[in-house]
């Protein structure tokens, strides 16, 4: 026997209705015979649908939708030959369970697959890879299910390379239940490709500039969806805009080349934003954000922000000139003022830089190259007061990748920045830094580790008179745990026999944390630290070990640590808390 299935739905109607239906059904009928899991699902949810029969009178007509109703839920993967024997409870008993032997014979397998494409898409080199990797193979059980997804795969990639006008000529299953195998046809034709044409921005001519430089595409390029999506995204990221939509005018299309419509929203004129937090680190503080982002036609942007805690405080104005473009190549232009009354360390410093902001097409390493002017007065430890100018330029190559929102599941973060001075060139001392720092977070089933490193060294001609802000102190939530806020670091004692820290020349921290989730909100962990700032680059770390928990609050991961520290010190105990992204 011969038959045309042109279009399945039950199989996806069912699963639909699978988590609203009530079963009360379910629990009135055992299904024997079925080891399949995937099978048994399905024709528990078909005969779920189903009122158990509360008379006598009813049970034939019972029987009857029982059976053609694991014939529909076992069809769909391929069993055309089900042999069913339903087994009812006694008459006497309408409320006793019922049960179904089910034999699925022999499965139906495809004999032909036929995958036709004409047009100009049967050059396409993604249609190609596309046809290569279809899971439709001649002597795989047929399965009316994955036929439908690849049948709408393959619509929705001509639709993503801009084949417009392509249609199916034929899409069927033929299936021959005497021989057990089946036949599949899909003979598409894609017609010709479309172009991208001209943005239209209707009236807001003051972005047209910028969005032109933020371009994937030129006009007549052949269209690719992604190629919007990439557009649309960027012209996000240029806080310029509180919404963006990119999207083809179709009915607009002439000669085969599609108008691209740009609609954007404006950000107002200036723009606020305001957050407070506390951590164990540095106590409650506050933050404040002012932008403008449109601050001359020529998409110049000039913010300013402000950051209070009790042991530091500073406040930063910055103007930014888009380059290529808004992004990724622009320039940026900063002054600030930064004060910290901490442990040992007493400074303030004026600053002013000019920094070059560009990344390389195909790269997720962000540049700067920057040049800064500062002057710091501080008192480190027992020091006497001094003040230090540096003429510093410099470069920071960075990265950053995540997935999983606020709650980071997989991750990396790298920054590297070695910066010189020189006391011919409005310094007052020579000078060369470097630091580096990477933390990465990956997960394995529900196992979630993270490690962190972090090194830096500084070499001088004048130890003394490098500034506070520039010399290595560590320990704290975000170094080695079990120790306060940077109080780890080569230190001098004064007549009092206090320890008085002065800062270390190098810096070296490494950390690794495994956390396991007990509850939908909640993760176990535990961890250890190690490191120091050092003036010798071997000399004695310090170690913290301990354990903590992670709340995944609404607003972002709230950690909680219980930490013992051991180092020159001596032995600490400390609790951290903090909350933030892990990156």
């Amino acid at each position: 026997m011969l038959f045309l299935v042109p279009r399945v739905v039950t199989y996806a109607f069912v699963l639909f209705f699978i988590s609203i239906v009530p079963f009360s059904a379910l629990a009135t009928v055992e299904i024997q015979g079925v080891k399949n899991s995937t099978i048994n699902e399905n024709i528990q949810a078909h005969i779920g649908y189903l009122d158990t029969p509360t008379s006598i009178y009813q049970y034939s007509q019972y029987k009857q939708q029982l059976v053609e109703k694991v014939n529909i839920a076992t069809q769909v993967y391929g069993y055309y030959h089900v042999q069913v024997q339903v087994i009812a409870p006694p008459q006497s008993a309408l409320k006793k369970d019922w049960s179904l032997k089910i034999d699925l014979g022999q499965v139906t397998k495809l004999r032909e697959v036929a995958i036709i494409i004409d047009g100009e898409g049967s050059q396409d080199s993604e249609v190609i890879q596309w046809k290569t990797s279809v899971k439709l193979k001649q002597g795989n059980p047929l399965e009316h299910a994955l036929y439908d997804s690849t049948k709408s795969q393959l619509q929705s990639l001509m639709l993503s390379r801009g084949y417009f006008d392509s249609e199916y000529k034929q899409s069927y299953i033929k299936v021959y239940e005497s021989l057990n195998v089946a036949d599949i046809t899909l003979h598409m034709d894609t017609g010709t490709r479309y172009k991208f044409g001209e943005l239209q921005f209707g009236q807001d001519a003051r972005a047209k500039e910028l969005v032109t430089e933020l371009l994937p595409f030129k006009t007549g390029d052949l269209y690719v969806a992604s190629q919007l999506g990439l557009l649309n995204r960027r012209v996000k990221q240029t806080q310029y805009f509180i919404n963006a939509i990119v999207r083809p005018l179709l009915s607009k299309a002439k000669d085969f080349v599609i108008p691209i419509e740009v609609i954007l929203t404006h950000k107002p004129r200036d723009n606020f934003d305001v957050g407070a937090g506390v951590s164990s680190d540095v106590g409650p503080r506050f933050t404040g954000k002012w932008q403008r982002p449109w601050a001359n036609s020529s998409g110049h942007s000039v913010g300013g922000q402000v950051y209070l805690s009790e042991p530091e405080q500073y406040i930063s104005l910055n103007y930014k000139v888009p380059l290529e473009d808004a992004i990724q190549n622009y320039l940026s232009y900063q002054v600030g003022y930064q004060a910290e009354d901490d442990n040992d360390t007493d400074s303030e410093k004026w600053s002013i830089s000019a920094t070059r902001h560009w990344t390389v097409v195909g790269s997720d390493w962000q540049r700067s190259a920057f040049l800064k002017l500062e002057q710091e007065t501080f008192t480190q430890g027992l020091e006497e007061e001094q003040t230090t100018r540096l003429l510093t330029p410099g470069m920071t190559i960075s990265r950053l990748r995540s997935r999983g929102g606020l709650d980071i599941n997989w991750g990396d973060k790298q920054t590297i920045t070695a910066e010189v001075a020189s006391d011919s060139v409005l310094s007052d001392i020579n000078l060369v830094r470097i630091s580096a720092k990477t933390k990465w977070v990956r997960s394995l089933g529900q196992h979630r580790f993270q490690w962190r490193a972090e090194v830096g060294g500084i070499v001088t001609n004048d130890f003394d008179q490098v500034p506070s802000s520039l010399r290595y102190f560590t320990g704290g939530d975000q170094s080695v745990r079990g120790f306060d806020y940077n109080t780890l670091s080569p230190f001098e004692v004064d007549d009092d026999g206090e320890e008085e820290l002065i800062g270390g020349q190098f810096l070296a921290v490494a950390s690794f944390e495994y956390s396991y989730p007990v509850s939908d909100s909640w993760r176990a962990a535990a961890f250890i630290d190690g490191g120091n700032a050092t003036d010798n680059p071997i000399d004695d770390y310090a170690l913290g070990v301990g354990i903590g928990a992670v709340w995944n609050s609404p607003i972002g991961p709230v950690r909680f640590y219980l930490a013992k520290g051991k180092s020159d010190f001596g032995s600490t105990r400390y609790f951290h808390l903090s909350m933030g992204p892990s990156l």
